[in-house]
């Protein structure tokens, strides 16, 4: 008996045998049960996901003798004809091979004549969009206006090919690439009817690999059976198809997240030596990377393609690191596989990436980075001022006295507070401007970040010894700082003025200072960078 491969023997036979594309079964189900029958339609998608089996079962179904409700019966003379592909009423065409204006004008002159004891002649035109421009002119008119009996299913994987005259004059159907789960639902299927025994983790890597294509998955399992019998070793099966495990990138992404450069240069010896292919690597990589982001954001797994027995792995590894450092990496890996090509030497390039993930240093924000800096600023400021003292022991005594007899006199007089009062109803918006450049200065020498930051603040009002300092929209970044260390701002300015005052910082649009289109902020950024040595990423 002749052998057939996967991808043949359990390829769809009805609507409902379909898997993955149950949007346009459905919908093309429905066009049938109210008779709603185009005379063109094209059928777009990646390679694998069922294309041209949508379009033979359509075919099968419209001239089917006995149809089993919106299903052909694939038993009458009409549908095994199809099936086999020996039916004069259905013609297969590939448009790769059959591209010319002369193979077009022959299928205008085949599409007058009528289907012989069916219902249509049904025209199937693979990779349509190989068709030459005067082929595609050619094949105009007669598609708008076909004859009654005639339909057209064109197939495309690029239908950005296809011209827009072909295309408005066909009903468009997008099939999608099918979902990791559902093709490996699939392959268990096919592994118990043939009686395989195979891990599922090996069936998720293989449907992984094939991108979304149920061929392509169907064909690497073919394969598989063929080199293992009945029962599928795992290690073999890696080996054969040079797939790689979760829990192998799971154990290269500790080497890196634990800077362990001598393993990694040993991992990329290994991946070397066992011809793995390495765009296929370092798109495996990213995966496992995106995996942990997810996780690691949502705590939860139930959003990533994953076998059961790798999914507690990724929970408890996502708990060890930082969204900031997994998106950055995805970035190394990804820049790694585009220049892969133009690597001088591949080996080098792997090991060169490895390394540099396993040397980075870990991600923290710009306000962070800004806080250390003005705190480091600060004990610089405290240790210069404990030296000040120590050296003028007298002049800290003589002031000390000073401030002792000042207590002293002011708890004795009513009239300091009452004069202080006083002077406190007269504090103008004029004086704080006038005092504002100053106390900007003591911020800054206090705590460099927010000196920086209250610049760009525009002060708009007093109203009760409340100062009332506006921050463009597009600076909210300096708000937030500003409000945040709002005590120490109050603390300063109470000194300089001479009286208690307060801050209150707003957000609007109609503030004068508007830094969005300037580099200041970047400047203040790229000083703390160089500062400690970091790197700043978007």
């Amino acid at each position: 008996m002749e052998y057939k491969v996967f991808s043949r023997k359990y390829r769809p036979q009805t609507f409902d045998e379909i898997v993955g594309q149950e949007h346009i079964s459905k919908t093309l189900q429905n066009a049938i049960q109210s008779n709603r029958i185009s005379h063109a339609y094209l059928f777009t998608g990646s390679r694998g996901i069922g294309k041209t089996t949508t379009a033979r079962i359509l075919a099968k179904t419209l001239n089917c003798s006995d149809p089993d409700g919106l299903n052909p019966c694939n038993e009458c003379q009409n549908c095994r004809e199809i099936t086999n592909g020996r039916s004069v009423n259905v013609i297969e065409i590939d448009g790769a091979s059959n591209r010319g204006i002369d193979e077009v004008r022959e299928l205008r002159e085949n599409v007058k004549y009528p289907p012989s004891e069916a219902n249509y002649r049904v025209f199937i035109i693979d990779e349509v969009h190989m068709l030459t421009k005067p082929a595609f002119n050619a094949l105009l008119k007669t598609l708008e206006e076909p004859p009654p009996h005639a339909i057209f299913i064109f197939a495309t994987t690029e239908p950005v090919k296809v011209p827009e005259t072909i295309i408005s004059r066909c009903q468009r159907y997008d099939f999608h690439r099918i979902a990791v789960s559902t093709i490996v639902k699939q392959l268990q299927y096919i592994a118990e009817e043939e009686g395989v025994e195979i891990d599922d983790n090996i069936l998720t890597l293989i449907a992984k690999k094939a991108d979304g294509g149920m061929r392509d998955a169907e064909s690497l399992l073919d394969q598989m059976v063929a080199f293992s019998d009945q029962k599928v070793d795992p290690e073999r099966a890696k080996q054969i198809l040079g797939l790689i495990d979760y829990r192998y990138y799971n154990d290269i992404g500790k080497m890196i997240r634990n800077q362990e450069q001598k393993d990694l240069i040993q991992a990329s010896k290994d991946i070397f030596n066992k011809g793995v292919e390495l765009g296929e690597f370092f798109t495996g990589l990213s995966e496992h990377f995106r995996n942990l982001l997810i996780a690691n954001k949502t705590q939860s797994v139930d959003m990533l393609d994953l076998p059961g027995n790798v999914q507690d792995m990724y929970i408890k590894e996502a708990e060890h690191w930082n969204a900031g450092d997994l998106l950055r990496l995805v970035g190394i890996v990804n820049d790694a596989h585009t220049s892969l090509k133009s690597a001088i030497n591949q080996r080098t390039h792997l090991e060169f990436t490895l390394l540099k993930m396993g040397n980075m240093d870990s991600t923290v924000s710009i306000q962070q980075l800004l806080d250390k800096l003005g705190d480091i600023s600060s004990n610089q400021n405290v240790v210069t001022d404990k030296k000040t003292s120590w050296k003028s022991g007298k002049k800290s005594n003589s002031s000390t006295s000073k401030t002792k007899k000042n207590v002293k006199k002011d708890k004795n007089s009513k009239k300091v507070e009452q004069k202080q009062q006083k002077k406190e109803n007269k504090l103008t918006l004029e004086d704080v401007q006038k005092s504002w450049p100053t106390i900007q200065k003591k911020v800054t020498k206090r705590k460099r970040s927010v000196g920086t930051f209250l610049d760009h603040g525009d002060i708009v009002n007093i109203r009760k010894n409340t100062i009332e300092i506006n921050f463009h929209k597009n600076n909210k970044l300096a708000f937030t700082n500003i409000r945040k260390n709002s005590t120490m701002v109050e603390e300063i300015a109470t000194k300089e003025l001479g009286q208690r005052v307060k801050i209150k910082c707003n957000v609007t649009s109609d503030s004068k200072k508007d830094y969005s289109n300037t580099n200041e902020l970047d400047e203040v950024v790229k000083k703390v960078s160089d500062d400690i040595d970091g790197e700043v990423i978007i």
